[in-house]
């Protein structure tokens, strides 16, 4: 070895220690092999698992406020759940309530039109019956035979009142009253359904029994060949050649003449109830259409 090569090459030993010891903060230095060991090399995984066992093993915290803030939105879920679903069946309640008014005051449209046509029809009945007692009263009642024939042969005729009640029946019925929240709508349904019921079960009852009750006499003072020469259809007319009655018996003819009397109260009756009915009838369906803007 050339004598430049031994001044270029470091001492072993004590100099290079001493340089490693001064790389140290001072009161740290120790032997070399260990200083340089803990500085460049980091400890292995297990042994970083054995220094601090708590923060690779401890489980993510669930203290009280965790559990309050879970609780809080199952809760909240719930609450919004069953938010919407009451929305939702309000919804379609309100759409069937619509759906009834409407069929209720198409349902009322039509029972105007056949009361209009009723209360018409028992008014000419009416004075017909007027005129019936006064011809049988009359000192000359042989010469009125066309008339009488054709007077007491409208007698039995009662023109009864069906109701368009379908709607009302299935609000009843079916449970579904409930659906009408406005009281002041319910309460005019329920007066007119009321006032219905009185005429077209009470009245009309009565006055079919009555009806019963008159033919006994009219087979006894009415030719039924004149009725049969009567019939035009499904209506008829009055005979040309003055008819006679089967007796002019005054027991007989007092007796028709008060069947033909109380049938006449009971039509007079009738038609009061129905002209009231009618009148319930025309503000109900203006009050459905003004409630809830029915065209």
């Amino acid at each position: 070895m050339s004598e430049e090569e031994n001044i270029n090459r470091e001492p072993e030993g004590s100099n290079r220690e001493i340089k490693d010891e001064n790389i140290l903060p001072t009161g740290q230095a120790g032997s070399s092999a260990e200083t340089l060991s803990a500085i460049n090399y980091p400890l292995s995984t297990e042994e970083n698992m054995e220094t601090h066992p708590q923060h690779l093993h401890k489980a993510p915290g669930h203290g009280w406020k965790h559990y309050l803030f879970e609780f809080l939105m199952l809760f909240l879920a719930v609450t919004l759940g069953f938010f919407v679903e009451n929305q939702r069946e309000h919804f379609v309640e309100n759409q069937r309530e619509k759906e009834f008014i409407f069929s209720v005051a198409e349902d009322l449209k039509q029972d105007i039109y056949d009361l209009d046509s009723i209360i018409d029809i028992r008014t000419k009945k009416d004075k017909m019956m007027d005129s019936l007692l006064k011809l049988l009263k009359a000192p000359d009642i042989e010469v009125h035979g066309n008339e009488i024939y054709y007077l007491a042969r409208w007698c039995p005729r009662t023109y009864r009142f069906y109701t368009h009640d379908r709607t009302i029946l299935q609000l009843k019925n079916a449970g579904n009253w409930r659906l009408i929240h406005n009281k002041k709508v319910s309460d005019a349904l329920q007066s007119y359904d009321g006032y219905t019921r009185s005429l077209t079960v009470y009245i009309e009852e009565r006055e079919e029994t009555l009806v019963k009750i008159l033919y006994p006499s009219l087979n006894k003072l009415f030719d039924a060949a004149v009725f049969e020469s009567m019939l035009n259809g499904i209506s008829f007319s009055a005979p040309a050649n003055n008819p006679k009655l089967l007796s002019y018996d005054k027991i007989i003819l007092n007796e028709f003449a008060n069947q033909v009397h109380f049938l006449k109260n009971s039509n007079f009756y009738f038609l009061t109830v129905s002209k009231k009915l009618l009148e319930i009838a025309h503000q109900t369906r203006s009050i459905l259409k003004k409630e809830y803007q029915l065209e």
